[in-house]
């Protein structure tokens, strides 16, 4: 067996392990619940194992959307006492009360461009607008026709830097008395969240519910969840071309047009080179060289900076293991915590189209060498977080189905 064979059967065990017959967990030992955008992940690569075991994982996810449209980042399909926090922190019965970037739309387009699920798509097709509009209906508190996030949690990249000033405000005594349990189940707690941090994060979520589930004391606008609502959209208006429903196509490229200008106009820093943040509750700017602030990449080179952005993370970001969440040569760089440095897995996937094979490369090598790990030093390959990730197998296996395909 040839190590890209062994890599992919390892792969294929990792993401069967982590099955729980209808959902995906993340991490049968730090996230024993379903997460939006893992599970989306997940799919992507049942995808290439199962195509009816990827759908299900999908529409097992559907099935906890809201009214509203919100598709909730955590459901609690099994209610136990072994994550915090759970639903009676919410407020709620058995999900969260934030969303997930849409990343479940890339899944979709992955399916159905491997030609599976089209019926099941179509009826998908008002669930799903749904789910995108959403954002556009209660994550936009100026009217900026740009994304921001309710919560660390919501746009998934927990502590990034890019949060900082924004918590600062959050008074950490305005959050409920809690025992954690994550820090426990890595090997480092120095590769977690700092506990004021999470009593920040947990006086968001007491905002939240206090403000009836909408905007609560956090509310930043946000280039990353931004740039995956537009390519959601890109995805729904295809969908609807292809099944003949001309007006959701219509609707779908209308938002997503106005989504890019208001990333340009509202985001854009022709100065530092990147998108920015801009915190709407406390109306600064937050402008740290992290990876987001380049994620408008992922749009093509007609967004503005594209070439400039592409240049600075080939140059910049470009660690013995690409690519760090944070700028190395930032004075917030931490290579081993969390969101402020490790490489991921899935940063990378999202990623490799606009910066190419030897991303990919890179990104197998690491799983070849170290496994599937959460999270990565980007320095040493040190898997960090806690192994046996889903979205490390499930990404990685895409990985070498889309090289594969490249050189056919």
């Amino acid at each position: 067996m040839s190590q890209g064979e062994s890599l992919k059967a390892r792969a294929e065990a990792q993401l069967r392990s982590n099955d729980r017959d209808r959902y995906t967990v993340p991490s049968s030992r730090l996230y024993p619940h379903q997460w939006a955008w893992d599970s989306a992940f997940a799919a992507i690569g049942w995808l290439h194992i199962d195509p009816q075991r990827a759908l299900l994982e999908l529409t097992t996810l559907f099935e906890g959307q809201w009214d509203d449209g919100r598709v909730p980042h955590i459901q609690f399909h099994i209610l136990t006492g072994d994550y915090f926090p759970g639903p009676d922190s919410w407020g709620t019965e058995r999900t969260s009360t934030i969303s997930n970037p849409p990343v479940w739309m890339l899944a979709l387009e992955r399916i159905f461009e491997c030609g599976h699920g089209h019926e099941q798509i179509r009826a998908m097709m008002p669930a799903l607008e749904r789910s995108v509009t959403f954002f556009h209906q209660q994550r936009d508190p100026l009217d900026w026709g740009v994304i921001c996030t309710a919560h660390p949690w919501e746009n998934g990249l927990d502590n990034c830097p890019a949060w900082d000033a924004a918590l600062e405000a959050i008074n950490p005594e305005d959050a409920p008395q809690f025992t954690r349990v994550d820090k426990e189940r890595v090997e480092d707690p120095e590769q977690r969240p700092t506990d004021d941090q999470y009593k920040r994060y947990m006086a968001v979520v007491e905002s939240i519910t206090r403000a009836g589930f909408g905007l609560g004391d956090f509310a930043v606008y946000d280039p990353f969840l931004t740039t995956l609502v537009v390519r959601a959209e890109g995805v729904l208006g295809r969908f609807a071309q292809h099944f003949g429903m001309e007006d959701v196509a219509q609707r779908a490229a209308q938002r997503a047009q106005k989504l890019r200008q208001g990333l340009v106009q509202r985001l854009w820093s022709q100065e530092l080179g990147r998108y920015r943040f801009y915190d709407a509750r406390g109306k600064s700017w937050i402008s740290p060289d992290a990876l987001p602030a380049y994620s408008p990449l992922m749009l093509g080179d007609q967004i503005e900076g594209y070439a400039q952005m592409k240049a600075t993370l080939k140059a910049d970001f470009w660690a013995t293991w690409p690519l760090p969440t944070v700028n190395p040569s930032s004075d917030l760089f931490e290579p081993e915590r969390y969101w402020r440095g490790p490489a991921w897995i899935n940063m990378n996937w999202l990623f490799a189209p606009e910066l190419g094979s030897e991303l990919v490369d890179k990104t197998l090598e690491l799983l070849q060498k170290v496994g599937f790990w959460e999270y990565f030093n980007p320095h040493t390959g040190r898997g960090l977080g806690t192994d046996g990730f889903a979205w490390s197998a499930a990404l990685g296996l895409d990985l070498m189905v889309r090289r594969e395909e490249g050189s056919s």
